[in-house]
């Protein structure tokens, strides 16, 4: 598929700005992906190659150019159900490709009334690459009272290009969280909308990422208020190193019937170099009166005396700089929740910082 457009804003801005939305450069196809599954005992019948119609109801943050590239493809869902009551289910994803190629995985959890399951996807399988995209569209359908958390390490190589794409909703005092590190892949695109629909629903991104020499990341993350009291929690923090860019479009969107909600965005960035690229726009849009949205950013260089403090303590400035950079990923890296992620993101540190 070419001249696929992403990320679209809810709401338009300046178009010289050059931010409603993002082309991706090359065609991407949708291939097959090699997954290594590991599931909680007892979920192995929840797995169907099917589709179930609410999914594709669910709206995705990415846009439906990606629905496009779905449809075009003929890789088979991963889909898992959790059965109502049923807690603390985990489902492991390792995803791989042909070196070169492209892959496209949907994976679609429906998670019945009360139900817990945590999602693990890591990118990691391929090293030496001749280029090639890595696709990932996720969809959960979070009925009364679930909760669906979806953890993601991407490591990809600097040849290689991902798409990132979620699509949710949650019924009545159902949760969604996401805790994301984006370190690897030369460009990656990532979207994410959470409808709040039910009363008393909320929804957390964490989002980490790591930008060096020419890398780039373009971020669209919606929170769609719909359902009375609902609860949004957005946080991005990264570091842009050498010449890489950054473009996060955070969006609170209050709509009419979301009386006694609240929302906040949060962005913290570190710019390590002059030749850094950093764009941001934050947007609430308001349909309602009785809410509350919030935004704030941290956007800056390192602070001279907290430099100044480490080299008086015998660093160098260079590895000071690291130290500082390593700790902000670092402190994602321990809310990761899996030992052997956890690991592989250290290595992968290790590799950047010291290698």
């Amino acid at each position: 598929m070419e001249n696929m457009r992403v990320n679209h804003l809810p709401s338009l801005t300046w178009n010289a700005l050059h931010m409603n939305d993002s082309r991706v450069d090359s065609a991407v196809t949708a291939g097959e992906a090699y997954i290594g599954k590991d599931l909680t005992m007892g979920l192995e019948e929840g797995i169907r190659g099917e589709e179930l119609p609410c999914f594709e109801k669910i709206e995705t943050g990415m846009g439906p150019d990606m629905d496009a590239l779905r449809k075009a493809g003929s890789m088979e869902p991963v889909q898992v159900t959790v059965p109502a009551g049923v807690k603390e289910q985990v489902l492991r994803l390792h995803i791989q490709r042909k070196p070169g190629e492209s892959a496209f995985l949907p994976v679609q959890i429906a998670a019945e009334e009360d139900s817990e399951i945590t999602v693990f996807v890591d990118d990691t399988g391929v090293k030496e690459t001749s280029g090639g995209t890595l696709a990932l569209q996720f969809r959960a359908n979070v009925k009364k009272g679930a909760q669906v958390r979806l953890v993601q390490v991407q490591l990809l190589s600097s040849q290689e290009q991902k798409l990132n794409d979620i699509g949710v909703f949650c019924g009545d005092e159902g949760r969604f969280e996401t805790l994301q590190l984006f370190l690897g892949a030369g460009k990656t695109y990532a979207g994410c909308r959470a409808d709040l629909a039910g009363k008393g629903s909320s929804m957390a991104a964490d989002i980490g990422y790591l930008g060096r020499e020419t890398q780039s990341y373009d971020f669209n993350y919606e929170a769609v208020h719909k359902g009375k009291k609902t609860r949004s929690d957005m946080t991005a923090s990264g570091v842009l190193w050498d010449h890489a860019s950054k473009l996060f479009r955070g969006t609170i969107d209050f709509r009419n019937g979301s009386a006694g909600s609240s929302g906040d965005e949060k962005e913290d960035v570190l710019l390590m170099d002059e030749g850094v690229v950093n764009r941001t726009i934050p947007l609430i849009l308001c349909a309602e009166e009785d809410v509350e949205g919030n935004h704030g950013a941290s956007i800056g260089k390192l602070d001279d005396e907290l430099l100044f403090y480490l080299v008086s303590r015998g660093m160098s400035r260079e590895e000071a700089c690291k130290m500082v950079a390593r700790a902000r990923i670092d402190a994602l890296s321990r809310r990761l929740g899996d030992e052997a992620l956890s690991q592989q993101v250290q290595k992968y540190l290790e590799e950047v910082f010291h290698g």
